[in-house]
């Protein structure tokens, strides 16, 4: 708490300088080590939590609907949130009136695990969040143009790292426990706002492979973007790691739009002692591209809200070869690595009154890169089912249930069976699976929300050596 206390205290001494600007001119954790030696080829970012802030989530409704009749304003899968400070003491207002919007928010994941993995204990992780958003368009009359600066101080430990021995990290604002610079990315609009490019520093899980869904849930399998990429993929980032790229992404139709990114794929970036501020770009690059289709979701519509993405990706890293491994001699290696991927959601039953955004969906992803000779984990899934409003007396309240699986590369199975040879007490990795069960308390509008959750890890590790374990945590989240 005494470092949230002297974030949140610079933050505030940063609104008058905010302000005067604005006037004069009119924002890696190791987990336990793979059960051999064997390099397991994935980016440091799938033992972190990738949480987006606040600013990224997705807003589930396009267009202006100010002059659509409320029964049929769209379905919105992201509510607008109050801030449990009000207007800052008409800091933040002002400061929104000039084109400079901040959002500071605190996420804190408690868990224990009672019963199973390597041992039973309890751990604490959080971040700390600021994002200062600046529109240009009032800053400087650049119109369709915004810039955007972001930070967060992570702290805390691990439940997987310490206790269970898992693979799919627990709590998802685990990871890079440090002060991090994130975003340093200039947006620009063009023709109406069916053209966007970003260019800057940048995480592409920011925008690729996302589904508003996954924000919801506490295991980062989930959260941020299906984890399954960041195994295979060395030069894939998300939050709180960026690295320098550029996107563009063109909306042939309302419904439509084609995505695509070039980014500086050297994972060393994110070596906590950097802070986020190493600036250097010595790739390899790495390359990614989405195509995506909206159901329903504009003014007008229905509330079936549906949303289905495809992509693919290409990192030229340099990999591990599984088939060299395990041979009493040096590994080799091979260069590049490619996968697919698809998710969705869908809004299947809504229900309460039009506009209510009360309703019942389901979300799944999957992921494959199937050169198993280089990926750890070729096939990955997501599943689950979400429903807002059950109850009710609690209409913007939360519950979920999802279920995430990752698939090992059998070549990294017959490296680490060689690898028995020499060292019997070697693990072979065949799977891990862990279900989640969560309801989202919703309070003061949005602004402070209380989260139990329960995770049940199957196989942790992947190798049949660790008790399948349960885990008891809660979320806590506040929008300042």
């Amino acid at each position: 708490m005494k470092i949230l206390k002297q974030i949140f205290a610079v933050s505030l001494l940063l609104v008058p300088v905010l302000l005067f600007l604005s006037g004069t001119a009119h924002a890696q954790e190791k987990l336990l080590p793979p059960v051999s030696d064997v390099t397991t080829n994935k980016s440091s970012v799938a033992e972190a939590g990738e949480t987006n802030s606040a600013a990224d989530l997705i807003s589930g409704s396009s267009g202006d609907v100010s002059q659509v009749p409320a029964n049929l304003h769209p379905f919105q899968l992201t509510l607008p949130r109050t801030h449990l400070l009000g207007d800052w003491f008409g800091l933040r207002t002002n400061l929104e009136d000039r084109g400079i919007t901040p959002t500071l928010t605190f996420v804190t994941d408690l868990a224990g695990n009672p019963v199973g993995g390597k041992s039973q204990g309890f751990t604490e992780a959080d971040n700390l969040g600021l994002d200062l958003l600046f529109d240009l368009n009032k800053l400087l009359g650049l119109e369709g143009g915004s810039f955007l600066v972001s930070m967060s101080q992570r702290s805390g430990s691990s439940l997987s790292a310490e206790r269970v021995g898992n693979v799919f990290t627990i709590q998802q604002v685990y990871g890079g426990q440090t002060f991090h610079l994130i975003n340093v990315d200039y947006k620009q609009q063009f023709l109406d706002g069916r053209a966007e490019t970003s260019i800057g520093r940048i995480g592409a899980g920011d925008d690729f492979l996302v589904s508003a869904y996954n924000y919801l849930f506490m295991q980062n399998g989930f959260c941020g973007n299906p984890v399954g990429i960041f195994f295979n993929s060395p030069g894939m980032s998300a939050y709180p790691n960026a690295t320098w790229g550029a996107r563009l992404k063109v909306k042939p139709t309302e419904r439509t739009y084609v995505m695509g990114g070039v980014y500086n794929g050297d994972p060393s970036i994110r070596d906590i002692d950097h802070n986020g501020a190493d600036m250097s770009m010595n790739g390899p690059v790495f390359v990614i591209g989405e195509v995506g289709y909206k159901r329903n979701g504009l003014a007008g519509d229905s509330r079936y809200l549906g949303n289905y993405k495809v992509g693919f990706w290409y990192d030229n890293s340099a990999y591990t070869d599984y088939n060299s491994v395990g041979y009493a001699q040096p590994a080799g290696t091979k260069r590049g690595n490619w996968g697919l991927y698809t998710l969705f959601d869908q809004v299947l039953f809504p229900f309460g009154e039009p506009g209510s955004n009360r309703g019942f969906g389901v979300f799944g992803s999957f992921l494959v890169s199937p050169d198993e000779s280089v990926s750890q984990l070729p096939y990955f899934f997501t599943a689950g089912v979400a429903s807002r409003g059950i109850f009710e007396s609690r209409p913007i309240d939360v519950a979920g249930f999802g279920v995430v699986y990752g698939s090992f590369s059998s070549d990294l199975s017959n490296a680490q069976e060689r690898e028995q040879l020499l060292a019997p007490v070697t693990g072979v990795q065949n799977y891990e699976t862990v279900f989640e069960w969560t309801y989202r308390f919703n309070l003061r509008k949005g602004a402070v929300f209380i989260q139990p959750d329960i995770q049940y890890v199957i196989n942790p590790g992947g190798a049949g050596q660790i008790n399948d374990a349960l885990v008891l945590g809660c979320q806590l989240g506040f929008n300042f």
